[in-house]
């Protein structure tokens, strides 16, 4: 395995770490400061961290006011819409749960892809969607399985996790003519200076003046924390680990990693948020697992077996572009 493939993973899997953490932080932090006004402040922080390097880019790419205008609308998708559901659905279900089903956001992806683009799918991926699509559906009614007080809670959070991969599905289609014109890091900002002008007057009707509270977060230590590790290493040091990893080897083969996030997720919400492990959730689990390993086998046999000389085997899946 030459150095650059190994600095790839390397970095991949870091970024994989992160945003597998992410969904038990984010879970915390709601617990202290509501959805919308933990939103604003993450879009706020961030965007102000990235004006001067978006302003770097646009000169040093040519960019101008009408070549960015068509990415705002996908924008909209990708970062306010997508994070309001995504936000909205961890205040209400677990982070185990949680961080599953936006793991089997690249099987629709494959399905959207099928549908309106006409993209050819394999047998091989047609039973991988098939039995991921199974194991969503056990995760998702898994509240019922159980029972509780917070049953339907649960379930609600749950759907609003699966609206949320069908809306990142919706950008990652509409987008893919975009992908073509512009740097991920011009249409990640581009889209988070679309949440933060667009979600600020929804979260004003929503919670109120609270939003521009910034005692909140000084008086509250977890709160704080919560936000800087979705602003720092979320949105800054996972992007930039991201860029290098899908810099130094093929697209296709990024995909694999999202695959990780939710073994980095489990840990943390067993073990610090005291979730429990349930007979539906590791039935769920396995079949999603399955779903979206299989009709990416031969990449991964591929990967370990061919090394220095790996051949892609497996056509190029549409990557996850870092706005978690």
């Amino acid at each position: 395995m030459t150095k650059k493939r190994l600095a790839a993973y390397l970095f991949l899997i870091l970024t994989s770490a992160i945003w597998g953490v992410a969904g038990p932080v984010i879970k915390n932090t709601l617990s202290f400061i509501p959805p919308f006004t933990f939103l604003f402040w993450r879009f706020l922080v961030t965007s102000l961290i990235f004006l001067p390097f978006f302003v770097w880019r646009v000169k040093k790419e040519n960019e101008s006011l009408k070549t960015l205008l068509p990415i705002i609308p996908i924008g909209f998708l990708g970062i306010p819409l997508c994070l309001i559901f995504v936000f909205l659905g961890f205040k209400k279900t677990t982070a185990l749960d949680g961080s599953i089903l936006l793991a089997i956001t690249p099987v629709f992806i494959v399905l959207a892809g099928a549908i309106f683009l006409k993209e050819k799918v394999t047998r091989v991926e047609k039973l991988g969607l098939i039995i991921a699509l199974l194991g969503s559906l056990v995760t998702i009614s898994q509240p019922l399985f159980e029972g509780g007080a917070f049953a339907g809670q649960n379930l609600t959070g749950n759907l609003l996790i699966i609206i949320s991969d069908f809306v990142w599905t919706a950008y990652v289609i509409l987008s893919k003519v975009e992908f073509k014109k512009h740097s991920p890091f011009i249409i990640t900002t581009v889209s988070f200076f679309t949440g933060l002008f667009s979600l600020f007057p929804l979260a004003l009707i929503k919670e109120g003046w609270q939003i521009a509270d910034y005692q909140l977060l000084i008086e509250n230590t977890q709160a704080l924390l919560g936000l800087l590790y979705m602003v720092i290493f979320s949105s800054i040091i996972a992007y930039f680990f991201f860029e290098q990893g899908l810099r130094l080897i093929e697209a296709s083969e990024t995909a694999l990693f999202g695959y990780l996030q939710p073994v980095f997720a489990m840990p943390l919400a067993v073990l610090w948020l005291g979730e429990k492990i349930t007979l539906p959730f590791i039935l769920g689990t396995i079949l999603i697992g399955i779903g979206v390993f299989l009709p990416n086998i031969e990449g991964v046999i591929a990967w370990t077996t061919y090394g220095n000389n790996r051949i892609t085997t497996t056509k190029p899946k549409a990557e996850k572009l870092p706005l978690k």
